[in-house]
């Protein structure tokens, strides 16, 4: 039987995998980085799911685990330790954004503007995952 928090978890980790394929998609899709730059709609689509992926998460964990009793000792410390993994998930995710968009651009001296859109987009995925990740591993090795 799984507990509350790793039943929420479960689900979140799913979303964040929702979201990460529909990134994938929608990349492939247009074909060009560019092409998302220029597509006002899609843009605005994108803004709306940036939206609803904290606040579905909000609504998972955060509200629904109000209840004393829905959570104890053990959960507490599981969520403490996968927030250091998703700490650091973000912090490593953030280097290799940094690294790869210098190196790319080095040359042209400026980074596209659509690139801000994708590193946000990226964090709020890898936070989602990892964090989600880094509670189900925490149960997995509790037992």
């Amino acid at each position: 039987m799984m507990a509350p928090l790793q039943k929420r978890a479960l689900l979140c980790f799913i979303i964040g995998l929702v979201f990460a394929a529909a990134l994938v998609v929608v990349l492939i899709l247009e074909g060009d980085i560019n092409a998302f730059n220029e597509d006002g709609y899609l843009r605005w689509i994108t803004y709306a799911a940036l939206i609803a992926a904290p606040l579905s998460y909000l609504i998972l964990i955060d509200l629904t685990l109000k209840k004393p009793t829905e959570m104890d000792e053990r959960d507490r410390l599981i969520i403490l330790k996968s927030s250091r993994v998703q700490w650091l998930a973000l912090i490593f995710s953030l280097l290799a954004w940094m690294i790869a968009l210098s190196e790319i651009y080095r040359a042209e001296g400026s980074v596209p503007v659509v690139f801000l859109d994708l590193i946000m987009i990226s964090m709020l995925i890898i936070s989602t995952l990892a964090q989600t990740l880094g509670i189900l591993i925490g149960y997995w090795r509790e037992g």
